[in-house]
């Protein structure tokens, strides 16, 4: 979903606000968000860590490993939706104009509410018995 017009990132209201740097390193922060997980959760079971702590655990991991990957795939960074700015080359631009704000938050919830979800089921892998 590049956003480009002749190699130009271009920002898209609640559609497009980072670019293929920023989409690649969303995509790299969700790898190790998943591998921080797992080996998290291996370990609180190695160590026989009360349930709702490895649901934390598990909820957690989840959430942070679905948003990056989401992120990475819709070049929509949550936090510049929230901060109110679109990113180029990792370099992050204001946004003035208020409608714009408007969609771009909308955006940001719809993403969270999506994680959330993963939350969820990344925070059942935590319930699973020892």
């Amino acid at each position: 979903m590049t956003n480009t017009t002749s190699g130009q990132f271009r920002y898209q209201p609640g559609i497009c606000n980072i670019d293929d740097p920023g989409a690649r390193w969303r995509k790299k922060l969700g790898y190790i968000n998943f591998l921080a997980g797992i080996i998290a959760l291996v370990l609180s079971y190695a160590f026989h860590v009360h349930v709702i702590l490895r649901f934390i655990i598990g909820a957690s991991a989840g959430f942070t490993t679905s948003l990056n990957f989401l992120q990475a795939h819709e070049h929509f960074c949550v936090m510049n939706g929230a901060q109110r700015t679109f990113e180029t080359s990792l370099h992050r631009t204001k946004i003035t104009n208020d409608l714009y704000k408007d969609v771009d938050r909308k955006k940001m919830l719809n993403m969270i509410g999506r994680s959330l979800i993963y939350a969820l089921i990344g925070g059942s892998a935590g319930l699973l018995p020892l």
